[in-house]
């Protein structure tokens, strides 16, 4: 079922309560009951926007050290450290965080480390690691591990020197908590696809003989946020020669009758939840080898979707996918390495890329197994030996039985642009 965007008294749409009660539930189990780990520190944005269910800027993403948060054994919720003075709204904004849960970060972890001098990044990482120590030792877990979600030597350093033990295993804990949806997280996915529905409909309205991508990708990003979401890192168009091998980036080319035009909405969100959605346009009608090269794609997608279910493996699937040297020789493909993002599956949430990863180059000697409630993209191309090529993805949830279609955009033809 999809619910409007906006959340209104007599619809009871997407129950944000359930979402951030259980997303900390979800790492409170992984990290402290199944890892056992006795705080948990978090550099990376969206492991801090999954526990806290805060949000500040892109600029402060990823891993920036510019805010980051604690979870602690035995804390109901989590501390926020926020940039600056953002934390007079996030106190606002955040009524489920108890007072005195958002406090101000000590800047210069992470990548902004290495703008500030040498000298300044020492002097930071003392005070950083003293302001959560003092947490650590308020619920007695200091002689406990803390797991990290990024790796820095000099701050692992400082905290062994004050007799605290660090993991890096922090990150991995959060992606074992963040790879089955909950429902309301499915239902923020489902929203995504429709921006990105919005998105297709307004490159099919602007692509004309003449129209640069450029002037596409324009009218895309505003169909974007007229509609409540948001790019927080990508979309692209691409046509005509730049298709095959996909470019995955625009030229700013100008599009002529007989090009085909693909999109990726990828790195787009409603909520913070991520999309991953390819569809393939033709201006005027395509070539009967455009058309036969999209059957394929089309038979390799559905080929593969239709095994998927709890239980099966990212081998199982992978197998419905071609041998990249055996198809794709015309572009001097002779190893699956160089077929990286071509047919494949990704997991996705928050983040563009979570469990599983399906894939030639390494799920048939390394599989995974699917399970209930994981959420991932798969997508497909090819060629059509005449210089142009074809690309499509769609967006699914792993049910009991099988799987739900999240992605709504006509699939199972090229749409054609009439002249």
């Amino acid at each position: 079922m999809s619910y409007p965007f906006q959340a209104t008294d007599w619809i009871h749409g997407i129950n944000m309560d359930n979402l951030r009660r259980g997303r900390l539930q979800r790492a409170k189990a992984e990290l402290f009951e199944k890892r056992r780990f006795g705080a948990f520190l978090s550099l990376n944005e969206w492991n801090t926007r999954y526990v806290t269910s805060t949000y500040t800027p892109m600029w402060t993403t990823s891993s920036s050290g510019l805010r980051y948060s604690l979870l602690v054994k035995g804390d109901e919720q989590p501390i926020v450290y926020e940039q600056g003075d953002i934390g007079y709204h996030t106190e606002r904004f955040a009524p489920w965080l108890p007072k005195g849960n958002v406090k101000w970060a000590i800047t210069g972890m992470g990548w902004i480390a290495r703008c500030m001098g040498e000298a300044a990044h020492e002097a930071a990482v003392k005070r950083f690691v003293d302001q959560i120590c003092t947490e650590l030792k308020r619920q007695g877990v200091e002689k406990e591990v803390l797991a990290l979600d990024f790796a820095d030597p000099s701050i692992s350093a400082a905290f062994e020197a004050k007799g605290v033990k660090t993991s890096g295993d922090g990150y991995l804990a959060l992606l074992d908590a963040r790879k089955h949806k909950l429902p309301e997280e499915v239902q923020c996915l489902r929203n995504t696809c429709s921006v990105g529905d919005a998105m297709f409909e307004s490159l099919r309205r602007t692509v004309r003989p003449g129209v640069s991508e450029h002037e596409v990708l324009g009218e895309v990003f505003k169909a974007c946020y007229a509609n409540g979401g948001e790019v927080f890192s990508g979309v692209f168009c691409t046509s005509g020669p730049y298709t095959w091998p996909n470019l995955r980036c625009w030229t700013g080319r100008r599009i002529n009758p007989g090009d085909v035009i693909y999109m990726d909405v990828y790195n787009t969100s409603w909520n913070g939840y991520k999309t991953c959605y390819y569809r393939t346009f033709s201006l005027g009608e395509p070539s009967k080898a455009t058309k036969d090269a999209y059957q394929r794609a089309y038979d390799w997608l559905y080929d593969s979707i239709s095994v998927i279910k709890p239980g099966v493996t990212s081998k199982e699937i992978a197998e419905k996918w071609p041998s990249g040297p055996k198809v794709w020789a015309d572009i001097g493909v002779v190893h699956e390495d160089q077929t990286a993002g071509n047919n494949w599956a990704h997991g996705i949430g928050l983040t563009l890329y979570e469990p599983p990863l399906v894939w030639r180059g390494c799920s048939l000697e390394h599989p995974m197994v699917i399970e209930e409630d994981m959420c991932f993209a798969i997508e497909t191309q090819e060629g059509d030996h005449e210089g142009q090529g074809v690309r499509i993805e769609e967006v699914l949830h792993v049910t009991k039985t099988g799987v739900e279609i999240l992605s709504k955009w006509p699939i199972r033809e090229m749409t054609v642009i009439d002249l």
